[in-house]
């Protein structure tokens, strides 16, 4: 499949379901990427397997995932750890799901079929038991990001701020800036990996950031024209700082532009 959108997109209606073979390669295309893009159709044979569904429900998983990341971070605040976890997961939620939409598909994510195992730690792979996915128009990012706020915020952020801040004291405003940071990263990431992408992936990250539970907490930059890299810039802090070895992001709304700017220049001339 090109970096382009789906083949004949732009003359079919974007309720059209693709074919098995199409979402496959899709799918495909979106978990080379690596990292917070791994998303695999095949379900690994492993007790410790559960559906995002059965997460957003039990307390006793909430848990063991922030416990998790406390431990790794230790003797971090709970509250620190529960945001820090919230921003991984809401990473490699809103990450595929952008790739494919970029590329003219909206792939659905149900919460009771989309998997992860609770042992693993760090960048891990997503699995989803049902690969269906329609034809939208990427060049139409109103209308991609309100497919995006169904299959992505309603069916897990929403359900996931709530079963975090069930456990721990954390600002709402903070874990929805995550969200938000999440949706940032993967459009970076995009604008590394398919430039051609890039601007795709900046204007419909725009639309679904710029109304809804993300408003106005950060905003997608495009700081160095000749390059096809975005970047973004939190207006809300995800507490990341205050972990033990912890520092400021880079898209931390604590430093001021110049900083920043600073910041991204490196992080270029590193890459």
């Amino acid at each position: 499949m090109t970096t382009g959108p789906v083949t004949g997109a732009e003359d079919v209606p974007r309720d059209r379901a693709l074919s098995d073979a199409d979402t496959a390669e899709l799918i495909d295309d979106v978990d080379a990427l690596g990292g917070f893009f791994s998303l695999s159709t095949t379900l690994p044979d492993t007790p410790d397997l559960y559906s995002f569904a059965r997460l957003y429900a039990t307390p006793a998983l909430v848990d063991a995932r922030i416990e998790t990341v406390r431990r790794r971070h230790e003797p971090a605040e709970a509250r620190v750890a529960a945001s820090i976890m919230f921003l991984g997961l809401a990473a490699r939620l809103v990450s595929p799901a952008l790739a494919a939409a970029c590329r003219g598909a909206l792939v659905e994510l149900p919460a009771t079929s989309l998997y992860r195992c609770g042992s693993q730690t760090g960048p891990e792979r997503l699995h989803l038991a049902e690969a269906r996915a329609t034809v939208l128009d990427p060049s139409d990012p109103a209308t991609a990001a309100a497919g995006l706020r169904r299959t992505v915020v309603e069916e897990h952020l929403r359900p996931l701020v709530a079963a975090v801040r069930g456990r721990v004291r954390v600002a709402e405003r903070l874990l929805w800036g995550n969200a938000a940071s999440a949706v940032g990263g993967a459009v970076w990431m995009l604008s590394r990996r398919w430039p051609r992408q890039a601007d795709t992936a900046e204007a419909i990250a725009d639309a679904l950031i710029g109304s809804g539970p993300m408003a106005g907490l950060g905003t997608v930059e495009h700081p160095f024209p000749a390059r096809p890299e975005r970047f973004f810039a939190r207006r809300s802090c995800c507490l990341f700082y205050r972990a033990p070895r912890g520092d400021m992001c880079g898209d931390c709304s604590l430093l001021d532009r110049a900083e920043l700017a600073a910041r991204w220049r490196a992080e270029l001339a590193a890459s």
